[in-house]
């Protein structure tokens, strides 16, 4: 992990209204080295998606971005669109939910591919068929000179994601921003994935940015983990330190409600109440009313960043006597 490829300063977003604004992100700080596979983890309609588009330069109309987004030494927010195209693809690229809406089914995988490839690289449509057949190869898909034939009915979910990802860095970018990618596969293949994506990062020194809600998948593919609530970063680190050693209320609520196997019968935690509304978040600490260590002071001011060895961080008035607990124990 040499250097930092995408950094993230003090990033907000906003919707302004004719009443109230809707502040959807609101001081978003992490930072993703080469090789480096962060986890963004949280709810939904906590801002993970949100932060991915801001990434890209997708926050839709009216929507006010702030702070800053470098990627690769770029800056994103405010470079005019001509621009930012070139950048996507190039420079960051990124793979979604759902593999069976990601590509167009008129036309097959190969040209496809091969389109892609000649926007963003300056070869001949030859050279290109044969960057992505090579690129299959790479990302392991069977009988890669027919996949490049066939149409995206013609693939299984599996297939289609790895296709998907071999698509999106066939422009050899530096920055891969991973959206839930394996929510709508079989186990068997989301754990396939997950290997080819670790795989990537380690041999290709690719920055991963994987969203995602699943803790076990994590804890088997990330090297640090951020966890999002109400959008804000509430605990970041690495993987050990999180997920062995959570100090923030809301992380060691998300920990309780992943089932492990080999543990006795116990019952599966859950959080109770909603994520705020973004537009009626309350003051203090937006977690108070769903936390069962909350005191006056969470509802009164905006929580300290608290910081422990590991660069291990935390947004919370308790952190301090959470960590002493954990270290007592």
């Amino acid at each position: 992990m040499s250097s930092t490829v995408l950094q993230v300063s003090g990033l907000g977003v906003t919707f302004p209204g004719l009443f109230r604004s809707t502040s959807i992100l609101r001081g978003i700080d992490f930072e993703v080295a080469a090789g480096e596979v962060l986890g963004l983890v949280g709810e939904s309609g906590c801002g993970k998606s949100m932060t991915a588009s801001a990434c890209l330069g997708l926050v839709p109309s009216p929507g006010l971005v702030t702070g800053s987004i470098s990627i690769d030494g770029q800056q994103v927010i405010g470079r005019p669109e001509s621009e930012l195209r070139t950048m996507r693809g190039s420079r960051v690229a990124m793979i979604f939910q759902n593999p069976m809406r990601s590509m167009n089914p008129f036309f097959t995988l190969g040209r496809q591919m091969i389109d892609v490839i000649c926007c963003h690289r300056s070869v001949s449509r030859l050279e290109a068929r044969s960057l992505a057949l090579s690129d299959l190869k790479a990302v392991r898909i069977p009988d890669a000179e027919l996949a490049l034939e066939k149409y995206p009915h013609q693939l299984s979910g599996g297939q289609i994601q790895r296709a998907l990802i071999a698509l999106a860095l066939s422009c050899r970018p530096r920055l891969l921003i991973a959206d839930e990618p394996t929510t709508a596969l079989d186990v068997t293949v989301q754990a396939q994935i997950v290997s080819l994506i670790r795989r990537l990062a380690d041999e290709k020194g690719l920055a991963v940015l994987f969203i995602t809600h699943d803790l076990g998948i994590v804890s088997q593919l990330c090297d640090s983990v951020a966890v999002m609530y109400a959008g804000r970063i509430v605990e970041k680190g690495s993987v050990e330190a999180v997920i062995d050693h959570p100090l923030h209320p809301y992380t060691k609520k998300l920990l309780g409600t992943v089932p492990t196997i080999g543990r006795k019968a116990h019952e599966l935690v859950s959080i109770p109440g909603n994520v705020p509304d973004p537009a009626l978040v309350p003051p203090g600490c937006a977690f108070r009313d769903r936390c069962d260590q909350a005191t006056d002071i969470c509802g009164e001011t905006q929580p300290p960043t608290s910081m422990f060895e590991q660069d291990h961080t935390v947004l919370c008035h308790h952190a301090v006597r959470a960590r002493q607990i954990t270290e007592s124990q």
